[in-house]
């Protein structure tokens, strides 16, 4: 990239500028990164270390540990979106084919106008694949912890396995099947329910500060005042676009794909 065009994609990222078409993959964007089930996985994920925990010390140093891994992975789920909007962006921007780019095609598009001695093609099949089993791992474990976390079901591990597993799987076969014709209504859903993971996230990222202000319940780790008005702001605000511009995303999916 340009310098001017490096200076336009920080200022963009530091201070967004969207038209009422592009409010809906910004959200989805959100919710595709924080993912609230995460919330649920990582809170249960740090059970699995054997921790002294009347050891202030022990505590503390598990905390910033976990705390490291958690923003580690954020930004790095954070750069990789980055790059491939900007790519996309740079390449098919405001041109005749945009509408027609989709999932199914997306490598061969890529592979034809930034193709070269690197087979993108089969880096973006790789990076399709593992997104993919990403996403199904951790919503699988989410959905393991809560079952026995919440719903206090004492099955035996083969059955909750089967039924989480179930959960993920079935749901996934079933899109496969009804829209395995029909490339646009399912860059159309994978659209929607990136926005609805974005709706969700208040409702995992809320109680989790209730909880974690709590001075009988976390002790001298509890979070402080300052940190739980912020972020209580902050949480809701993750939503407020999609309200915002209702109007503008009812302009329709067309106008929509135009901006990809």
């Amino acid at each position: 990239f340009t310098d001017a065009q490096r200076f336009h994609i920080f200022t963009g990222v530091l201070v967004p500028k969207l038209s009422s078409k592009t409010i809906k993959q910004a959200v989805g964007v959100v919710g595709c990164i924080i993912m609230p089930h995460n919330v649920f996985l990582q809170s249960a994920l740090v059970q699995s270390r054997e921790i002294d925990r009347n050891k202030k010390g022990q505590v503390q140093e598990a905390l910033n540990y976990y705390f490291i891994e958690s923003t580690a992975a954020l930004i790095i789920s954070f750069i990789i979106n980055l790059f491939v909007t900007t790519v996309f962006a740079k390449a098919f921007y405001d041109t005749e084919i945009a509408t027609g780019i989709g999932l199914g095609n997306a490598g061969q598009y890529l592979e034809k106008y930034g193709g070269g001695l690197l087979p993108i093609l089969y880096i973006w099949a790789i990076g399709l694949l593992a997104a993919g089993q990403s996403s199904t791992i951790t919503g699988t474990y989410a959905g393991q912890f809560i079952i026995r976390g919440f719903l206090k079901l004492k099955l035996k591990k083969w059955i909750r396995a089967l039924i989480t597993r179930s959960c993920a799987i079935i749901p996934t076969i079933i899109v496969a099947l009804v829209f395995d014709s029909s490339e646009a209504a399912l860059d159309t859903l994978n659209e929607w329910l990136n926005v609805l993971q974005s709706f969700q996230i208040p409702f995992a990222l809320i109680p989790l500060l209730c909880l974690v202000s709590k001075e009988q319940i976390m002790g001298a780790f509890r979070i402080g005042h300052v940190l739980k008005i912020l972020s209580m702001k902050n949480s809701p605000c993750l939503r407020f676009p999609l309200s915002s511009a209702d109007s503008g995303m009812d302009c329709g999916s067309a106008g929509d794909r135009d901006q990809r």
